[in-house]
C-alpha cells in the first residue's frame, strides 16, 4: 500500500547558524538570522510574563520549545505546545527534570484532556491565558496549522464562557460586598407595575442608527430601558432613557461607561448587585439594585428581581418581564456584527476603532435570511434570551433590526407597522417616585443595620478563621503521633466538633466561604473510591479541606472588614461634624473620590465654613474625579484593538480559505474595502480575500483579473499560490509559470509543478533540471518520483523513467503506477 502523504516532509536542514529544522515548516525563516534573534523581537516580553498560562500553536522545529526552556519559565507561569502529530513523530525533544511541571508538549487530542484540568482552567478565567502562533504556523502556508490554531483559540473561549460562572464568584463577592451600603433599594419596587404596556430595551448594536429617529417620535408611548454604555448617546439624539441598567463587575466598566455618569438627573440607574463599584458609590441619583444584597443567608430582598447574564441586555429583558410589560421591543441588539463588520453603534469607541477584522467568531442567522458573525459570547446571549422568551409565551417580543440574529420566539417586525398606546404619566412619575432618595434618617437607619451585619459577618469569619486553624493543628498531630490510637482517636473527635461547628452554628458562613473558594476546595477531593483511602490520604485531604477554609475565610475576612470600614465611613457622611479629610481618605483608597459630589448634597450648607485647607481638598477631590471621566480608556482600547489587527485578520482570513467559508470571505472582503485606498497590507488582503471568494463563486476569470491587480510588490505566497491555481485552471500557462517562479522562492514544494507547468510550456530541460533539484533534497518523496518518471516517459527517456519507478517499487512494492509504467518500459523496449 502507498503511504499516507503529508505536507511535512522528514527532511531536515542546517542553516548557517547551526540550527536544525524542517523545512517543509519553516522554509527558510532560518537563513538570514537565527532563531533567539527572531524569538527575542516577537515572543521575549510576552513570554516574561508571570502567572500566565502561554499557550503556542507549532514547535518551530523544536526550535521554539528549546529557546523557552533557555530563557526560562517565569515564576507562576505554564508553557504548554500543541504541535500536529504529523511533525511531532519528527522530532524529539527532551523536556529536563525542573521543566516537568511548567512546560508541556501535546497533539491537539492530548491538549484537548488537559484544559478539563481545574488548575489550567483558572488561568483562562483569570485572563492570565496567551496564546500564540510560532513562527513557521503564523506564516499559514500549512493549511493545519492555520486550522488548528484556529480550534485551538474557539476552545479557550468556550473554556471561558462555559467556567466563567463557576470561577469568578470571588469578583462578585468582592463587588457585592463594596456595594453592600449603595444597594439600597431592590428593584422589586416595580414589579408588575408596567403590566399591559410596552418598553423598548435598547442595547449599543449597529442598527441602532437606524432606529433613533422613530423611538425619538415614539418616546411618549414607550418605557426607554438603555444598556449603560449606550445611554449618553441616546441624550445626545434627543432621547433620555428612563432606566439605565449596568451589571459588569470589573474596574473597566466604569471606563465604558462613564458618559451615563452625568444623566444622574433624568434616569433611574438599576444596577447589578455586582456591578463596578465606582459606578454605584458614585452615581448622584436614583438607583435600585438587581439581585442579593449580602452574599450569605439572609431575609434581605429574598424576593428581588435576579440579575441574569451574560449580557446586560439580557439582564434588561429580564427586568422589562418583572415589571410586567406585554410588549418588548428590541433596538441594537444585534447579537452580530453588521454587513459591513461593526459591532456597535456610531459615537461608541468601538465603532470609532472600526470593524472588527481579526476576530474568531461564530456565525449566525439573521431575519434578512443572510449569515452574520457573531463573538461566542453573545452566542451565549441569544441561547438566554430564548429560553426567557419561552417562558413568557403571553408577552410579545419584536426585534427592530432585520440585521440582527435570528432569536427563538422573538420576530422582527418594520416600526410603522408596530401600533403603541401612550404611557400614562403617573407611570412614568412612578420612576420618580419608586426610589426617590427618602430621608438622611432612613439612609442612616439602613446604613446602621448594615454595620451590624457586616459587624456580626466579621465575628463571625474570625471564628470560623479560628476553627479552621484548630482543625488543621489536630490534622497535624495525627500525622505526627501515627502510632498513638488514642491521640488520634482524641484529635478526630475534636476535628468532628469543628465540622459540626461550621455545619451548624455558622453554616451560613461556612456556605459563603466555600462558594467563594469554589476552585481552593476542589483541589481536596478525589476521583478516588473512599472505601479504599490510606489513613495518609485521608490526612492529607482532611488538611487541604481546612487549609481552603483557612484561606478562603482570611480573604473574606479582609473584605468584610472593608466592607465594614467603608460602611462606618459612609455613617460619617452624614454627621455635619464630621471631618472631610477622614472622609476623603476613604474615597481615594476605593477611587471614588466622586462621593464628594454626594456628601455636597447633604451638606450644601457646609462648605461655607470650611477652611481653605477643606476647600483645596474638595478641589482635589473634584479634579480626581473629572480625571476618572475623561482619562484616555488606554487599557480598554488597547484590549480592543487586539482583535482588530490586521495581522489578525490575515489568520482569519486563512481559516475562512481553508475551510472554503464563502459568506465568511465575502463578509471580510466587505470589511477591508474601505482600508485598501491608504494601507496596502489591507489592499493585499483584500485581494486575497475577494480573489477566493470569486473562485468559490466559479468566476475564474474575474477572480484573477482582480489577483493581477495587485500591484507585484503586494504579492506574497498565499497571492502567489492562488494565481498559479487560477492560471492553470483556465490553461495560462504564462501566468502559471510566472507565479511558480516566484513561489518556490518561498518554498521547495512547489517545484515539481513548476516542472510540470515547465513540461507542459516544451521547456524540458529547465523542468528536468528542477526535479532533479528537488528530488535531491527529497528522496522520498515518492509521489514526485511518479510525476518525474512519467515526465521521463513522455519525453522517450526510458532508461531515467525505469530508474525513477524502480526507486518508487524499493520504497513501495505494491505501488500499481510504478508497476504498470515498468511493464509498459520493458514493453517499448523489448
Amino acid at each position: 500500500m502507498q503511504k499516507q502523504q503529508t505536507n511535512i516532509l522528514n527532511t531536515f536542514a542546517v542553516s548557517p547558524f547551526g540550527e536544525y529544522y524542517l523545512p517543509s515548516i519553516n522554509r527558510s525563516q532560518f537563513e538570514k538570522l537565527d532563531s533567539t534573534t527572531q524569538y527575542n523581537a516577537k515572543f521575549k516580553k510576552d513570554f516574561s510574563q508571570e502567572n500566565t498560562l502561554h499557550i503556542v500553536v507549532g514547535l518551530d522545529s523544536g526550535l521554539l520549545a528549546n529557546y523557552v526552556l533557555e530563557i526560562g519559565v517565569p515564576e507562576g507561569s505554564r508553557f504548554i505546545f500543541i504541535e500536529l502529530e504529523a511533525a511531532l513523530t519528527m522530532l524529539d525533544i527532551e523536556i529536563p527534570a525542573p521543566f516537568k511541571d511548567s512546560l508541556e508538549i501535546c497533539t491537539q487530542q492530548e491538549f484537548n484532556q488537559l484544559i478539563e484540568n481545574k488548575s489550567l482552567e483558572l488561568f483562562i478565567i483569570k485572563d492570565k491565558c496567551s496564546l500564540y502562533r510560532s513562527l513557521g504556523a503564523s506564516s499559514n502556508h500549512l493549511e493545519d496549522y492555520t486550522l488548528l490554531s484556529n480550534d485551538i483559540e474557539k476552545q479557550i473561549q468556550h473554556t471561558f464562557f462555559e467556567s466563567e460562572v463557576i470561577f469568578t464568584q470571588k469578583i462578585f463577592v468582592k463587588t457585592q460586598l463594596e456595594n453592600i451600603i449603595e444597594n439600597q433599594t431592590p428593584a422589586s419596587v416595580l414589579q408588575n407595575t408596567f403590566n399591559g404596556m410596552s418598553c423598548i430595551v435598547i442595547a449599543g448594536g449597529p442598527s441602532l442608527d437606524h432606529h433613533l429617529e422613530w423611538i425619538k417620535s415614539q418616546s411618549k408611548n414607550l418605557v426607554i430601558i438603555a444598556v449603560s454604555r449606550i445611554a449618553s448617546k441616546l441624550v445626545n439624539e434627543g432621547i433620555t432613557p428612563h432606566i439605565i441598567v449596568s451589571v459588569d463587575p470589573q474596574d473597566h466598566s466604569f471606563e465604558v461607561n462613564r458618559e451615563m455618569m452625568d444623566l444622574h438627573k433624568e434616569s433611574l440607574f438599576v444596577q447589578s448587585f455586582h456591578v463596578c463599584s465606582r459606578m454605584s458609590a458614585q452615581w448622584q441619583g436614583r438607583t435600585l439594585y438587581l439581585g442579593g444584597r449580602v452574599p450569605w443567608d439572609s431575609s434581605l430582598d429574598m424576593d428581588n428581581i435576579e440579575s441574569v447574564g451574560p449580557t446586560v441586555t439580557n439582564s434588561s429583558v429580564h427586568l422589562a418581564l418583572r415589571m410586567g410589560f406585554s410588549q418588548i421591543l428590541l433596538s441594537g441588539v444585534d447579537f452580530c456584527h453588521s454587513r459591513d463588520g461593526f459591532t456597535h453603534a456610531k459615537g461608541t469607541l468601538e465603532a470609532s476603532l472600526g470593524p472588527n477584522l481579526g476576530q474568531i467568531c461564530e456565525w449566525v442567522d439573521t431575519y434578512a435570511g443572510y449569515k452574520a458573525e457573531t463573538l461566542i459570547q453573545l452566542q451565549y446571549a441569544i441561547e438566554s434570551l430564548q429560553t426567557e422568551v419561552e417562558r413568557f409565551p403571553d408577552r410579545t417580543f419584536i426585534n427592530l433590526a432585520q440585521s440582527a440574529a435570528v432569536v427563538n420566539g422573538v420576530k422582527y417586525q418594520p416600526m410603522q407597522e408596530i401600533e403603541l398606546e401612550p404611557i400614562p404619566p403617573k407611570q412614568l412619575q412612578l420612576l420618580q417616585q419608586v426610589a426617590a432618595q427618602g430621608s438622611v434618617d432612613d439612609k442612616v437607619t439602613d446604613i446602621q443595620a448594615r454595620v451590624e451585619d457586616l459587624t456580626k459577618a466579621v465575628k463571625s469569619m474570625k471564628e470560623i478563621l479560628s476553627l479552621s486553624s484548630e482543625a488543621i493543628e489536630h490534622n497535624q498531630q495525627m500525622i505526627e503521633q501515627v502510632d498513638n490510637q488514642v491521640l488520634i482517636k482524641e484529635k478526630a473527635e475534636a476535628i468532628e466538633e469543628i465540622e459540626q461547628k461550621l455545619k451548624g452554628q455558622y453554616h451560613a458562613f461556612s456556605q459563603l466561604v466555600k462558594f467563594y473558594g469554589y476552585y481552593e476546595f476542589t483541589k481536596f477531593l478525589s476521583t478516588k473510591d473512599a472505601e479504599t483511602w490510606s489513613q495518609s490520604q485521608l490526612n492529607e485531604m482532611r488538611f487541604s479541606y481546612y487549609d481552603a477554609f483557612q484561606k478562603m475565610s482570611e480573604r473574606l475576612l479582609e473584605l468584610l472588614s472593608s466592607a465594614l470600614k467603608r460602611s462606618q465611613s459612609r455613617l460619617l457622611e452624614f454627621d455635619k461634624h464630621a471631618n472631610i479629610t477622614v472622609l476623603a481618605k476613604q474615597w481615594q483608597e476605593d477611587n471614588q473620590q466622586g462621593r464628594v459630589r454626594i456628601w455636597q448634597q447633604f451638606h450644601s450648607n457646609k462648605l461655607k465654613f470650611c477652611n481653605a485647607e477643606e476647600l483645596a481638598l474638595i478641589k482635589a477631590l473634584e479634579s480626581e474625579y473629572q480625571t476618572q471621566l475623561t482619562n484616555d480608556r488606554k487599557v480598554y482600547v488597547d484590549t480592543v484593538k487586539q482583535t482588530t489587527t490586521l495581522e489578525r485578520a490575515f489568520v482569519k482570513i486563512m481559516v475562512l480559505i481553508n475551510t472554503k467559508h464563502h459568506t465568511g470571505l465575502k463578509q471580510m472582503a466587505i470589511y477591508l474595502q474601505p482600508f485598501t485606498a491608504k494601507d496596502d497590507e489591507a489592499k493585499r488582503l483584500y485581494h486575497l480575500c475577494y480573489g477566493h471568494q470569486l473562485l468559490l463563486e466559479e468566476r475564474a476569470e474575474e477572480a484573477l483579473a482582480c489577483m493581477l491587480e495587485l500591484p507585484e510588490t503586494l504579492i506574497t505566497e498565499p497571492e502567489s499560490k492562488l494565481i498559479m491555481l487560477l492560471s492553470l485552471k483556465l490553461f495560462k500557462l504564462d501566468l502559471a509559470s510566472k507565479a511558480l517562479s516566484k513561489a518556490i522562492t518561498y518554498s521547495d514544494e512547489y517545484q515539481p509543478r513548476y516542472a510540470y507547468v515547465l513540461s507542459l510550456q516544451g521547456q524540458n530541460q529547465e523542468a528536468l533540471n528542477i526535479y532533479l533539484n528537488y528530488l535531491e533534497k527529497y528522496p522520498s518523496d515518492i509521489m514526485v518520483w511518479l510525476k518525474f518518471g512519467s515526465f521521463m516517459y513522455d519525453v522517450d527517456e526510458l532508461d531515467a523513467a525505469f530508474d525513477a519507478f524502480n526507486h518508487v517499487i524499493e520504497s513501495d512494492p505494491d505501488n500499481q503506477v510504478a508497476l504498470r509504467y515498468l511493464a509498459k518500459i520493458k514493453n517499448d523496449l523489448a
